[in-house]
């Protein structure tokens, strides 16, 4: 049976109407789709208390990219770049990553669904690479297509990423302007561009934690390779042992 995956949705406006919704993009669906996965999308609901009765269904869950986090949350003021923030995403993603890196749940990051899981261990940001880290390659590239290849990523030697990839080295696309400064608690940094920039991130003793800085989603299509990392995540969605789900465990993290 296909492992069922969810995927977090963001609050936003449709266009044209103005009628709120709760959206995200497509891509990350088809993607866990082409890899056997069925994408599950949760909505942001007034009560986060109710969302436990179908995260205990979950074999998965996808954190993807979206606005910025909030630096409270790893105790820092804002900076003066620092984008756009959602209160109520930020505190009901990282209550759901919170718990899923206690149930042992496999979990992927997506740009800040990287950053977010970092956050959730411990970790800080950047909250503007180019004021906070100097570096070399211009990483927030929002003026060309999502799948343009922007620069390399260098993996570590005997990281779970070099035998998810097969490969020490990708190219991938690049639309961030905030990454992951300090590892959180657990955490390596197990891909970095060429100017040191974290870009891929895993929790070794997890049974499957792991991120991207990047876009993946938008280009396994074109940059095949990409499309191990979600081949990897679903199949690690499919064997969880369930006996590593705790259901009071979440009953508490949601306040239910």
């Amino acid at each position: 049976m296909r492992p069922l995956i969810g995927i977090p949705c963001q609050a936003d406006y449709r266009e044209g109407s103005g009628r709120p919704i709760y959206c995200n993009n497509r891509a990350y669906a088809h993607a866990l789709e082409h890899a056997g996965g069925v994408p599950v999308l949760i909505p942001m609901v007034n009560d986060p208390g109710t969302l436990h009765t179908l995260l205990e269904r979950l074999d998965g869950i996808l954190f993807s990219g979206g606005s910025d986090i909030q630096p409270v949350h790893y105790g820092e003021e804002p900076h003066p770049l620092l984008g756009k923030i959602d209160h109520q995403l930020d505190e009901l993603e990282l209550t759901m990553a919170r718990w899923a890196l206690q149930a042992n749940m496999p979990t992927l990051g997506v740009c800040r669904g990287m950053q977010l899981v970092n956050i959730a261990l411990g970790g800080t940001l950047y909250q503007d690479v180019d004021a906070q880290a100097s570096p070399t390659i211009q990483h927030s590239k929002r003026d060309l297509p999502r799948h343009t290849l922007i620069h390399s990523i260098l993996i570590e030697e005997g990281s779970k990423m070099e035998k998810v990839f097969g490969t020490r080295e990708l190219r991938v696309n690049s639309l961030h302007h905030q990454a992951v400064n300090k590892p959180g608690r657990g955490v390596r940094i197990s891909g970095r561009a060429e100017d040191g920039i974290a870009e891929l991130l895993e929790v070794p003793e997890k049974h499957f934690v792991a991120a991207a800085q990047g876009h993946p989603e938008e280009i396994y299509m074109l940059e095949t390779v990409w499309a191990n990392l979600f081949s990897a995540f679903v199949d690690a969605c499919a064997t969880r042992n369930s006996s590593t789900f705790v259901t009071s465990n979440l009953q508490a993290a949601f306040g239910a």
